[in-house]
């Protein structure tokens, strides 16, 4: 969900900013602004056809997850949709996303940017006109960093591209959206306390009814999880279980788990690269090819490695193409061992979807559970850490779609009853102190209030879909980027597809965890329940 009513205060806020600042003299955009501020605010006409193997993602930028073509015959006149999940508030992520926007713009010649909590027009790209543009980007990142403004609104002010913001939201929809998860707030404060004596509760009986492999299983899933654990570390320390689980050095297999199989392949890879050899080799294949390969077939390479050098192509296509040109000249590119590695390395790596692999971790995850839980005491400790999950994502409302799809289906007055019983009997039995769970019961009557925020964030995706797609079909434009949570990202791709465009889902790349206490300030801010200088203080750390 994006943060805020709609946009009027965020051009409020901004308009006035930039006024104050108006007269002062122009200095010079400090290092620690956005590197992808533009430097040349005049976007090339690049041609009109676009496909979906046209577009790429600076990977310093960040990931494409996923693309679809529609399966008609007309596909290849379909409009892209470039749909983000954006990371709100987090300025790392803020910055990768203004950076994969103007390569958009500047490649693709992209205008029509979608976006959530706003209807019709909500661009400020008037506000260029109330100061010079060192000034307006010395403002613009102050409200950047706040996260009072966003990444297409940031380029909207500072650039002279000739965008289009366009809310695709109907403000009943939405502003029902707002007020439950300003409902959730005093939910969060007064729930919150009770599941956490319940996870304690929990964590003092895994190591009495837990196997050691289950017990160490379950704390590395809650380090991955909170992003204290790395995936790769994560990944490893599930494929260590399933080889001693099979007995043998065979793990992970590719057929059940193809893209994390992929991925335990190119980290192989990847550790016994040697890239100076890599270079040495490839320096001395590009020597052969040019006097044994088909002139245009060298032009054509070259052309491709110019593109690669300037990131408009991807690096595993260029590779695959000099492995075409290599077989056709009669060469092979084995003998060159470290390259032909490299090259294995990118395919591999090419073919992991992000999505597809983050589901086969929980899949496996909850396969090894299952299995090291092997009395039934390990088993109902593991089900209730399972759920108490679930319930504690929802609290804070950062459940995914299967997950909230799972937890529709479960009964909270069982649970609750269930929860009561066992834990006391257990902490009891092994000499450990009862917390107190009275207030449990309470979680039953909050469960309705926390459902209508995912309720009603359902019902926004049906407009936002609708909404953007008349849009699309009034401009004509080719490409146009839709800007989304990451919550309605699956559903909403779901529904594009349907309607017979092509979608590139994108991920900017994050590198912090984001601040979730200022997301929450700012919503309540722009939506007139919270103040600036609470807002400002969180970005600031204090």
């Amino acid at each position: 969900m994006r943060q805020g009513k709609d946009r009027f205060s965020v051009r409020i806020v901004a308009l006035s900013a930039i006024m104050m600042v108006a007269a002062w003299p122009q200095t010079t955009w400090s290092a620690s602004a956005s590197s992808s501020a533009p430097a040349d605010n005049r976007p090339p006409n690049p041609p009109r056809a676009l496909q979906v193997s046209d577009l790429h993602v600076s990977s310093e930028l960040g990931y494409i997850l996923e693309t679809h073509r529609p399966s008609t015959t007309s596909a290849s006149s379909a409009p892209i949709v470039v749909h983000i999940q954006e990371a709100h508030t987090n300025l790392g992520a803020q910055r990768n996303l203004i950076g994969i926007l103007e390569q958009l713009v500047k490649e693709h010649g992209l205008k029509l940017i979608l976006v959530e909590g706003g209807d019709g027009d909500v661009g400020l790209s008037y506000l260029r006109s109330y100061g010079p543009p060192e000034n307006r980007k010395q403002v613009a990142e102050k409200y950047l960093k706040t996260g009072i403004i966003s990444a297409e609104e940031y380029l909207d002010i500072v650039s002279d591209y000739p965008l289009i913001l366009w809310g695709v939201e109907q403000e009943a929809l939405y502003q029902d959206n707002v007020n439950a998860f300003l409902k959730t707030e005093s939910l969060r404060n007064s729930l919150g306390p009770v599941l956490a004596s319940v996870r304690q509760s929990a964590q003092m009986l895994k190591p009495k009814l837990f196997d050691p492999a289950l017990d160490d299983l379950q704390t590395k899933s809650e380090a991955f999880d909170q992003g204290s654990l790395k995936l790769a570390d994560y990944v490893d320390a599930l494929n260590s279980l399933v080889s001693r689980q099979n007995g043998s050095d065979t793990a992970i297999s590719e057929k059940t788990f193809p893209h994390l199989a992929r991925f335990l392949e190119a980290r192989r890879l990847e550790k016994t690269l040697q890239l100076d050899q890599v270079q040495q080799e490839q320096r001395a294949l590009m020597q052969q090819l040019s006097q044994k390969a088909e002139p245009a077939q060298l032009d054509g390479l070259l052309a491709n490695a110019r593109l690669l050098k300037e990131g408009k192509l991807k690096r595993e296509e260029f590779y695959e193409r000099l492995e075409q040109v290599t077989t056709a000249s009669g060469l092979s590119l084995e003998a060159s061992q470290n390259l032909s590695r490299y090259v294995r390395y990118l395919t591999r790596s090419a073919a992991i979807n992000p999505t597809e692999l983050s589901k086969e971790l929980d899949r496996l995850a909850a396969a090894l559970r299952a299995s090291l839980a092997s009395t039934p005491e390990s088993r109902a400790l593991q089900a209730l850490l399972d759920r108490l999950d679930l319930l504690e994502k929802l609290l804070g409302l950062r459940l995914a779609p299967e997950e909230h799809t799972q937890l529709q289906s479960v009964d909270i007055e069982a649970t609750i009853t269930q929860w009561s019983g066992f834990l006391s009997t257990q902490l009891t039995r092994q000499g450990l102190p009862t917390l107190s769970l009275g207030r449990l019961s309470e979680l039953k009557d909050a469960i309705p209030t926390l459902q209508r925020f995912y309720e009603a964030a359902n019902r926004r995706d049906d407009v936002l879909v609708e909404r953007a797609m008349a849009k699309l079909a009034d401009t004509k434009e080719p490409i146009a980027v839709l800007i989304t949570g990451g919550f309605h990202s699956p559903r909403i791709t779901q529904m594009l597809i349907e309607r017979g465009v092509s979608v590139v889902v994108v991920a900017p790349k994050v590198d912090e965890e984001t601040n979730d206490q200022l997301y929450r300030a700012v919503l309540k801010y722009k939506s007139g329940h919270g103040s600036f200088e609470e807002v400002q203080a969180l970005a600031n750390g204090q």
